[in-house]
């Protein structure tokens, strides 16, 4: 295994923690959850022929401006599609870093509607 300059946890939590977060809540959450999903955007190429419904919930923590811990949580047993699409977006929240106005903890969920909402604007 190489060394990385940086630490990426990509976890699949399928039973009681993931299950029992309210993603609604986590949408809502604070901005600097927001400033991550917009910059995301800007490096996410997902794979075509995605599910009609599909829910990642991220957790990030920002610090010097980088991404120093990222996990890609599924809410649900994740599809084919869901397992490929999870490294893309951790890889696009590293690539469209630096985060330089936050830091801390940063919580959001990634659904078809906010990808697509989100790339009409």
């Amino acid at each position: 295994m190489h060394s990385l300059t940086k630490t990426f946890l990509y976890c699949v939590l399928i039973a009681s923690v993931a299950l029992s977060m309210n993603v609604t809540g986590v949408l809502a959450s604070e901005d600097g959850g927001n400033i991550v999903f917009n910059q995301m955007l800007k490096c996410l190429k997902l794979p075509a022929d995605a599910p009609r419904d599909y829910s990642f919930l991220i957790v990030a923590v920002i610090k010097d401006g980088s991404a120093d811990f990222l996990s890609v949580n599924f809410r649900t047993p994740p599809s084919e599609w869901e397992k490929t699409s999870a490294p893309l977006i951790a890889d696009a929240i590293t690539q469209c870093e630096p985060y330089s106005s936050i830091s801390g903890r940063k919580e959001f969920a990634v659904t078809r509607e906010l990808i697509e909402a989100g790339s009409k604007n």
